[in-house]
């Protein structure tokens, strides 16, 4: 008789299992190293919360603007922003339709805004509705950085395969090392 393809995975997975793990492991690593690396290359320019702040930008493009301040914080919340260059001429920032929130262990960053740098230099940026400076505003930013919501998502999704990858392949091994040790006695 001849057996299934899925039988005879079942069978080989002792000697497979292991190789499977330290790929998927090692896949898991290295994209959670480049979802780290990703957020920290895309960062151009962070300022503290104030008023008023100038920001230099080194080339054309597409920026986003985001807030960044410590965990279930609201500080920036209700802040309005206005980005203008050195001479006046006003920058439409557009709304962020899907905010890419990320988070660490103790600051949280959210997208707000996104401009059309229309060229290198520098500019000024305006924030409305921040109210008196207060004691924790050092833990407080305003980030701007290049576009990355699509590279991200394919990290996220890589570490998601990856990361069951890893799972089903420790289930299998386990059931066949467990169901080989029970049908020994």
């Amino acid at each position: 008789m001849s057996q299934s393809f899925w039988q005879n995975l079942y069978r080989s997975w002792i000697w497979l299992g292991v190789p499977v793990m330290v790929i998927a492991l090692a896949a898991l690593g290295t994209l959670i190293a480049g979802v780290v690396g990703l957020m920290k290359r895309s960062t151009l320019s962070k300022v503290p919360l104030a008023e008023r702040q100038e920001v230099q930008f080194a080339e054309a493009g597409r920026v986003v603007l985001s807030t960044e301040g410590p965990l279930l914080s609201n500080r920036a919340a209700h802040v309005d922003f206005e980005l203008s260059g050195i001479d006046g001429e006003k920058i439409e920032g557009q709304r962020v339709l899907f905010r890419a929130r990320s988070s660490g262990i103790s600051k949280a960053r959210m997208e707000r805004l996104t401009y059309d740098i229309p060229r290198p230099g520098r500019y000024v940026l305006r924030m409305t509705g921040l109210g008196a400076p207060q004691v924790g505003d050092v833990n407080h930013a305003v980030v701007f950085a290049r576009p990355h919501l699509e590279q991200s998502m394919m990290y996220v999704l890589g570490i998601v395969l990856s990361s069951g990858l890893f799972i089903v392949s420790l289930v299998f091994f386990l059931l066949r090392v467990i169901g080989k040790e029970g049908s020994d006695s």
